[in-house]
């Protein structure tokens, strides 16, 4: 690993591109169905660590090691958290570059994270808000006699197929200002539903 400092947007970066389970299993360690393993920190002979989804990192339940995936890799091969993170680069070959960068190249590489954390953090926002107005109209749609039961008829496709383009496809959907927009309306909707 060659010498050399690492900021902060790097770490950022190796996080958000590394699943928790794919470094442990690139690592050698197989996870179950229940997300669980065998843990390298101690002697285990039945799977005590618990991988979290959504990036959410790793804790052992025998002997209280957690953390993400540059603690993981850290403790795993005794090393400080930047030669770990510089093993993950290489180890996956991240187009990170970690020497001579320019301030210019810093900042969009900042930019390019927080543009990411926004998109995660939309995604979330409009799952959540196209869901609930999903189970508002199906509960609307089994009685014709409910006030929204028209609304309802009119718009479940619409909001199904709303869901599944935020699932498949966030990025077009938060580039769409008007489909931004309608997810604030249909907020609303929520808000002042009964």
């Amino acid at each position: 690993m060659k010498n050399c400092l690492l900021c902060k947007s790097d770490y950022e970066e190796v996080k958000q591109r590394l699943t928790m389970r794919q470094v442990v299993e690139t690592y050698g360690y197989k996870v179950n169905g229940k997300g669980t393993c065998l843990c390298p920190f101690h002697n285990d002979g039945h799977p005590s660590m618990k991988i979290y989804p959504d990036n959410k990192g790793f804790y052992c339940f025998s002997c209280g090691n957690g953390g993400d995936v540059i603690k993981f890799v850290s403790l795993l091969y005794g090393i400080t958290n930047q030669e770990a993170c510089l093993k993950l680069i290489e180890d996956f070959a991240l187009p990170i570059k970690t020497e001579n960068l320019t301030y210019r190249e810093k900042r969009e590489r900042e930019k390019k994270i927080r543009e990411r954390k926004d998109l995660e953090k939309f995604t979330k926002y409009a799952y959540g808000i196209l869901n609930l107005y999903r189970q508002l109209l199906c509960e609307a749609s089994r009685n014709p006699r409910n006030s929204h039961f028209v609304e309802a008829m009119q718009q479940l496709t619409i909001v199904e197929y709303k869901i599944d383009v935020v699932k498949e496809n966030p990025q077009e959907f938060y580039a769409d200002k008007k489909a931004v927009r309608q997810i604030g309306a249909i907020r609303e909707r929520i808000i002042n539903w009964y």
